[in-house]
């Protein structure tokens, strides 16, 4: 790869935060604390637990309809779905995006057989950069009410989310503003939760083969790029875009797989360990107290062996 352009990919990777789609997923989708904390916030609702996260995740409903794929797909324990948008860039449509989204997920989640009562809540948010419909709201809900009173709502149980970073200081509560600050500018304050926001975002760039990987996916971009102009081919051009990235991501996607499933090794190797350590401490007759102090088993762990 060309020298200059390896240095430039470098430092764009150093320099991403939070608003980078791929450490937007990671972080969000990796830190269940972190997502029910921020969908609380943002919807003020309450949500006993997050119980599936995807970064990515990809539907297909059939070989001629659209596929989507979400950036953050969660549901929590009363099976009320939640895809969470990162929107840097292209504006564009949104609002017919947020529409064809929300009936993918309802299709997705209905399976065949089933009455339309189980359809659950579901929320579609994007987390835009600008303001989509320039009136200088923070934050955008929709919700589906009866055109002629202005007030019975429908009850379909869908929501429309689009929220405005520029206008972060006008975010309902101060956890909210430093989360979209930091979103925009890259700039936290000295709170515990923009603290743990930043430590967050190092923690999903520090893996070497997640660095290798994303260089792999924007040096393949850049040339994809670079080619389709000096050819003059539009539509080329869009379609190996398409394709290129699409196959990269899976790269990434099967690379991280394989990460993971060593990091849950190495994790069972220690604990194995712990255990084969606390069994000898207590063929000595170390009290169970002391064998989980020095293990860092618990307690009832000691107690079982």
């Amino acid at each position: 790869m060309n020298w200059y352009l390896q240095k430039s990919l470098e430092k764009q990777w150093k320099n991403a935060s939070l608003s980078n789609n791929f450490i937007f997923c990671r972080v969000m989708s990796e830190n269940l604390d972190l997502c029910k904390d921020f969908l609380e916030m943002l919807l003020n609702i309450q949500i006993e637990r997050l119980q599936l996260s995807e970064a990515e995740k990809t539907i297909d409903i059939d070989f001629l309809s659209k596929g989507v794929r979400f950036d953050v797909y969660v549901k929590d324990g009363t099976g009320r779905c939640f895809d969470i948008e990162i929107q840097t860039t292209d504006r564009r449509n949104l609002p017919k995006r947020a529409r064809y989204y929300q009936g993918i997920l309802d299709i997705s989640n209905l399976n065949q057989g089933f009455d339309y009562e189980e359809l659950h809540e579901s929320y579609i948010i994007f987390l835009c950069l600008d303001d989509v419909f320039r009136k200088g709201l923070p934050i955008y809900t929709f919700r589906n009410v009866c055109s002629e009173d202005g007030k019975t709502p429908l009850n379909d149980g869908t929501v429309k989310v689009f929220c405005n970073a520029r206008k972060y200081d006008k975010m309902p509560t101060e956890r909210l503003r430093t989360f979209f600050r930091y979103l925009l500018e890259n700039k936290t304050d000295n709170s515990s939760f923009a603290k743990s926001l930043e430590e967050k975002v190092m923690r999903a760039k520090i893996p070497a083969e997640q660095w290798r990987t994303q260089m792999t996916l924007e040096q393949e971009m850049y040339f994809i790029k670079k080619h389709a102009r000096e050819d003059g081919y539009a539509e080329g051009y869009r379609v190996a875009v398409a394709e290129k990235e699409e196959a990269v991501k899976e790269a990434l996607q099967e690379k991280e797989k394989a990460v993971n499933e060593a990091l849950q090794e190495k994790e069972q190797a220690v604990n194995e360990e712990k255990l084969e350590n606390a069994r000898k401490l207590k063929d000595f007759g170390v009290s169970e107290e002391i064998i989980s102090k020095c293990t860092g088993l618990s307690l009832q762990q000691v107690q079982e062996l």
